[in-house]
């Protein structure tokens, strides 16, 4: 069944489509080619177009860190041992800041209760007499 529909299609002279749809179609592919962008450089700036304002101000803030850290000359390491070592007033200050801390933050301390006393026998008795009576 479907080799005969099959050979009946192969003996069907093939049309031309019309030249308006041919136009049609032929401009939709070139449009669909042409705005996919190819190059790194179309990439990106499809990317950054949004605010392009916004981007160049973060690029010139980057920059002026940057020109900055290299203005001062010193690494990070540099940096951190550049720091004047603390006087043993405020090391004595930071030890009773965090004795102060834990304190505050520790459980408070969990005392035993007593155990219960034994009730005083004539009270029990006297419970005894007013209900038997």
């Amino acid at each position: 069944m479907n080799a005969d529909f099959e050979k009946h299609l192969q003996r069907q002279p093939l049309r031309e489509p019309p030249r308006d749809w041919r136009a049609e179609m032929l401009a939709g592919a070139r449009s669909a080619s042409g705005s996919r962008p190819s190059t790194l450089v179309a990439r990106l700036s499809s990317w950054f177009w949004p605010c392009p304002r916004a981007w160049a101000g973060l690029g010139v803030a980057w920059l002026v860190i940057l020109g900055l850290n290299l203005a001062a000359g010193k690494s990070p390491s540099q940096a951190a041992n550049a720091i004047a070592p603390c006087s043993n007033e405020a090391l004595l200050e930071l030890k009773q800041q965090q004795l102060m801390l834990a304190k505050l933050i520790s459980p408070p301390e969990m005392v035993e209760a007593e155990p219960p006393k034994p009730a005083d026998p004539r009270h029990s008795e006297l419970g005894r007499t007013l209900i038997v009576v």
